[in-house]
């Protein structure tokens, strides 16, 4: 029996939520394993960083980043203008782009309203944009990894908009993995627990404590899981890969 490829040489990989934790580790990563890397987020500033930073770890690393709202559909737009000009066509999407919430009744609509484009609409417009390309280009083996989360599971008080938008992404996961077996395009849902982010209500300081302690995942983690499914042989379907810190929280 083949074993899977053990590097990503040619691969063309667009990353969303590229300048955050997890997005910046997978970058490094593809890059470090051959592919060349688009990643997108809102914030210019912090895509220069996360640039500069696999840059400075990877020698000749082909990266670039577009500063892009994947909550509109100008800055769909914009993204996929780049990733045409840039990237030239589409291997490998990774979606984990994504904001949080509180509870509902402590959210105006425009907010939370929000939070479901940036976590759900962007995932499906994303994937519609990516499978585009693919088949019109007729790629071989596309891959499609949609970051979603453990709390869809978990329900946690607080998180229902948060859950409603990452409920979504499982579903629409799981139904577009079978649609599209017969165009030889992969679908990969990681359900990540409690992850060292931005995200978190805690210092600096504190998640640091946190993942120490097993609480917090540490972004790396998550990232190698995402490179594990994004370099499976092509005849190998990780469907789900559900990753959590030790101590997870369960409330």
């Amino acid at each position: 029996m083949s074993s899977a490829p053990s590097n990503l040489q040619g691969k063309r990989v667009l990353v969303t939520g590229g300048a955050g934790g997890v997005g910046r580790a997978v970058a490094s990563r593809m890059v470090a394993a051959g592919a060349t890397v688009l990643i997108a987020d809102r914030e210019e500033l912090e895509l220069r960083c996360a640039v500069e930073a696999v840059r400075a770890s990877v020698s000749n690393a082909r990266i670039d980043s577009v500063t892009a709202d994947l909550a509109n559909s100008s800055g769909l737009a914009r993204m996929f203008d780049r990733v045409d000009t840039w990237l030239g066509g589409l291997d490998i999407l990774v979606a984990c782009a994504g904001v949080g919430s509180g509870p509902l009744m402590d959210m105006s609509e425009p907010d939370w309203r929000y939070v479901i484009e940036s976590n759900l609409v962007s995932y499906v417009a994303c994937s519609q944009g990516a499978i585009e390309r693919m088949r019109a280009a007729g790629i071989k083996h596309g891959i499609i990894i949609l970051v979603g989360s453990i709390s869809v599971h978990i329900k946690a008080v607080g998180e229902s908009v948060y859950n409603a938008s990452k409920g979504g992404v499982a579903a629409f996961a799981e139904t577009l993995r079978k649609e599209l077996i017969p165009h030889d395009i992969r679908i990969t849902l990681v359900e990540p627990g409690a992850i060292d982010s931005a995200m978190q209500p805690f210092s600096i300081e504190e998640r640091a404590r946190l993942v120490r302690e097993s609480r917090l995942l540490p972004p790396e983690e998550v990232a190698d899981a995402i490179l594990f499914a994004a370099t499976r042989g092509p005849g190998v379907d990780v469907v789900t890969l559900r990753i959590e810190p030790l101590v997870q929280k369960i409330v």
